[in-house]
């Protein structure tokens, strides 16, 4: 069974970020945050619809 709902550090991991300051850049740019009671979490599927909907293609000459 996976996870659903990761922690920032979870996240951060998942995208294979070594430092939490582009998380947070994801944050602000849209990335949904769940609060469940103190603490923050990032859904799974919210994080792989934001990154699909922010991909961007290169053309190669």
């Amino acid at each position: 069974m996976t996870k659903q709902l990761l922690s920032f550090k979870e996240a951060q991991q998942y995208l294979g970020f070594k430092s939490p300051a582009s998380l947070r850049e994801y944050i602000e740019q849209g990335l949904t945050v769940v609060q469940v009671g103190k603490s923050k979490r990032i859904d799974l599927d919210d994080l792989k619809q934001f990154v699909n909907e922010h991909k961007v293609s290169k053309k190669v000459n």
